[in-house]
């Protein structure tokens, strides 16, 4: 039997695509559940479900026209238009921000199964693209997690590892590989499992390390990622923007980039995503200035600096802003978590109370370069993702999302929200990310990544020897 070994940093808790949202967990369901198309690395629609569409000339109104002979596993379950008006039926919850966005993007009385292979789905705005974030499940058997048509299906789990085993009815040939197994491992012992052969993949490979690892057992991609620190909004300290503004300003954004390697971050939306905005700039640091600001504000509060030590440049970014802080005389104290699970936890335990002076170190990366997939999750109301508690950009996104608004003037919105996020300091915008490694072993081939490292045909291809 072949089987390809991947690491896991974290167990995810749920593989309900609808229901989360973190890269671990999308590392498992990432074979498991599959859109009506992919998205290419130059952003273009690749059909996956679907085998080809026509849009109105409005841009509202897609016809999708499906592929044949697609089952949801075990084999029993086809899948139809049906399938994908129940899909999106799940949406109307929203209870995740894919849910959100969905649910805004989708006009449900215009979603209609035409016929057996044909669904037709009308937006209430033209951007065809965010149903990229609409993984097809069927839920008719209640099962959990609920079925996909992907290349593998979950056959076991628990604690310690998730086992896929391969869906034999996948089209139009199903996958070389007879089962992935997903296993967790602590991240110090990442590069002596991979070493040993005990590991066949690690998605995230730490910069560090890939010094040890043969050049032709990595790959490297350009991702879209950013990196921030957040604070807590309803804090008594962190309620006022001269008071974030003065933290920003005390951090030497050149030594982040120096130890990291990570790009200069202008704003929230990183380079090669829609709406990117080259002119965006903080203003002029004085950080002599600031620091004396921060230090008379803060002086009798302490500031906890929650982070993942073990995620990408998470060490290295708290440790910088600790030496910027004490360079401050502020008094501060790290609190560093095992896992981005565990680090999320402990942020929504903690809410927004006046007197806990919190900030965060928080990554976001996306497959889909669409500006709103970095602008409203992390800064829209009513957002799951929006761990800050911020609500200053509310208007300005939901005018992106009127239905005959032209290009260019969507574009100048989300760059204008763009800027009161920057003026606002919710957030400190730390780095973009500018390449993320992976690393597999010798036995492996076929293995092709996409900008979020994960494989582009799901592991079909994908085969050990």
């Amino acid at each position: 039997m072949s089987e390809l070994k991947v690491a896991l940093t974290d167990v995810p808790s749920n593989l309900n695509p609808y229901e989360s949202n973190t890269l671990h967990i999308h590392t498992v369901m990432w074979p498991i559940y599959e859109p009506l198309f992919d998205i290419g690395h130059d952003g273009r629609l690749i059909p996956r479900l679907a085998e080809s569409w026509v849009a109105s000339a409005d841009g509202l109104t897609y016809v999708f026209r499906l592929r044949k002979s697609v089952t949801f596993h075990p084999g029993s379950i086809p899948f139809t238009a049906q399938s994908v008006v129940d899909s999106l039926q799940q949406v109307k919850r929203r209870t995740s921000f894919r849910e959100r966005i969905l649910s805004d993007l989708i006009e449900f009385g215009g979603v209609k199964a035409e016929d057996d292979y044909t669904v037709r789905i009308q937006l209430k705005y033209p951007k065809p693209e965010l149903l990229f974030l609409a993984l097809m499940t069927n839920h008719a058997d209640k099962s959990k997690p609920p079925l996909g048509t992907g290349p593998f299906y979950l056959h076991s789990a628990d604690q310690s590892s998730f086992v896929l085993r391969k869906n034999t009815d996948y089209r139009p040939e199903p996958a070389k590989l007879d089962q992935i197994t997903f296993m967790k491992i602590r991240p110090s012992d990442l590069m002596n499992e991979f070493k040993e052969g005990r590991v066949d993949f690690i998605r995230d490979v730490d910069p560090e390390s890939v010094r040890d690892i043969p050049a032709d057992q990595t790959q490297k991609v350009r991702p879209f990622g950013l990196h921030y620190l957040g604070f807590n909004l309803g804090s008594t300290l962190f309620g006022k923007p001269e008071v974030r503004r003065a933290f920003r300003d005390t951090l030497d954004f050149k030594e982040i980039e120096s130890e990291t390697g990570l790009g200069p971050a202008k704003g929230p939306i990183p380079s090669g995503v829609e709406a990117y905005d080259p002119t965006l700039a903080i203003p002029e640091q004085d950080r002599a200035d600031a620091r004396r600001a921060l230090e008379q504000v803060c002086r009798g509060s302490v500031i906890t600096l929650l982070f993942n030590k073990n995620s990408y440049y998470g060490r290295e970014l708290a440790n910088r802003i600790a030496r910027d802080l004490a360079d401050s005389n502020v008094a501060f104290k790290l609190e560093p978590k095992e896992s981005s699970s565990e680090l999320l936890k402990e942020i929504k335990k903690r809410g927004h109370g006046e007197k806990d002076n919190y900030v965060f170190i928080y990554n976001w990366y996306s497959i889909l370069p669409a500006a709103e997939i970095f602008l409203r999750p992390l800064f829209e109301s009513g957002m799951p993702d929006n761990l800050t508690g911020y609500t200053g950009v509310d208007d300005l996104l939901e005018a992106t999302r009127e239905p005959t608004i032209l290009e260019k003037d969507r574009t100048d919105r989300y760059r204008d929200a763009q800027r009161k996020i920057v003026d606002d300091a919710p957030a400190i915008f730390l780095g973009y990310s500018r390449v993320r490694y992976s690393a597999q072993s010798a036995r492996v081939t076929g293995l092709e990544l996409n900008v979020q490292s994960f494989p582009v045909d799901r592991y079909v291809g994908v085969d050990v020897h």
